[in-house]
């Protein structure tokens, strides 16, 4: 039994929470809007994970890297982590997209 793919995830998601941090891209940003935008992304994931689990598409592998704690059969506790961490990170990249794109209209339209 291993925690390193959880420490693993939980270290990519201080450091993408750093980023967000620096830049206010999304959770430091509006921080209602991007909790609500992760909880409801973390259902609808947690959701596709049961209906996978259920008609027997997913299952759990074997890892070394993995705790070994399941918090139902053939979902592991890693994978609430990494779904959040999904729902967060693609968040933050949309914020500093959507910053990049205005600021290059911005510098268009002072171009002209």
């Amino acid at each position: 039994m291993s925690w390193l793919y959880l420490a693993s995830i939980v270290t990519s998601m201080v450091c993408m929470g750093l980023v967000d941090h620096r830049w206010r891209l999304f959770l430091f940003d509006r921080p209602r809007v991007a909790l609500a935008a992760v909880a409801v992304g973390f259902a609808l994931f947690l959701a596709w994970d049961l209906v996978a689990i259920e008609i027997e598409v997913y299952s759990k592998g074997a890892s070394p890297a993995m705790s070994g704690v399941d918090v139902a059969p053939h979902l592991p506790l890693e994978e609430l982590f990494f779904i959040t961490f999904l729902c967060y990170i693609t968040g933050v990249l949309h914020g500093l997209f959507t910053r990049l794109l205005a600021h290059r209209a911005t510098r268009r339209e002072a171009v002209r």
